[in-house]
């Protein structure tokens, strides 16, 4: 893997957890992220036949627009461009390779705009069937979790995960359907991954746990905290 898990605790309650992940090397892993998003194999296993050429069409200018914020993969730190969509994808693949959980691609390649993905940014459903709704945030100076715990109660206010099912429902195998079922039962769980920087495991989940934002998600069926050291 072009990272490893550092931490990976509870906030006192099972089911809100710190996972943090840190880059092995970040010009490689930042190739890794390249290469995998710009893969499009992975369209031949979703969807009947029929809605592949649909997704190929839609997924393809997404990938050159990703493709010129990563530089082809040849980055050797993130930027403003390129920040928020590392911290995605490592989130994404850190909470799938960790947990277990649904892969499912983020959500730049299968929702409807280019690059401008107008709801969460990535997704998973748990081992219980419960889908996760996941946002990232990249800030430069420093560690970005309120951004994205903040994102996240806007989100759900807005009801964007609602609107994300639509989204998301491809993508989950016949097998695993009843965590819509779990949803429409108030049933889901959020994922709020950031760039974090120099504070230790303990001070972060000191500042997270006196976060407003993260206060108003503790209900949840299920809240990982996702700290990305870029």
């Amino acid at each position: 893997m072009p990272f490893t898990i550092v931490c990976d605790r509870s906030f006192h309650q099972p089911h809100i957890r710190l996972l943090r992940i840190r880059p092995n090397n970040l010009q490689l892993t930042i190739r890794h992220i390249f290469v995998s998003l710009a893969n499009m194999s992975w369209i031949d296993s979703f969807l009947p036949e029929y809605l592949r050429q649909s997704l190929y069409a839609r997924v393809e200018p997404t990938v050159r627009t990703i493709a010129n914020h990563l530089n082809d993969g040849n980055l050797t730190a993130v930027d403003s461009h390129s920040g928020e969509l590392v911290v995605s994808e490592l989130a994404r693949q850190g909470v799938v390779n960790r947990y277990g959980y649904l892969d499912i691609p983020i959500g730049e390649l299968i929702a409807t705009q280019v690059a401008q993905n107008p709801g969460f940014d990535f997704y998973s459903v748990n081992l219980n069937d419960i889908i996760l709704f996941g946002e990232s945030k990249y800030v430069a100076a420093r560690t970005a979790h309120n951004d994205a715990l903040k994102q996240i109660v806007n989100f759900k206010r807005d009801q964007k995960d609602d609107k994300d099912l639509v989204t998301v429902h491809p993508f989950v195998p016949e097998g695993r359907r009843n965590a819509f079922v779990n949803y429409n039962n108030g049933q889901k769980g959020y994922i709020a991954a950031f760039a974090a920087k120099n504070e230790s495991d303990d001070e972060l989940i000191t500042k997270i746990q006196a976060n407003a934002y993260f206060q108003r998600l503790t209900d949840s069926s299920e809240l990982i905290c996702v700290a990305v050291d870029v």
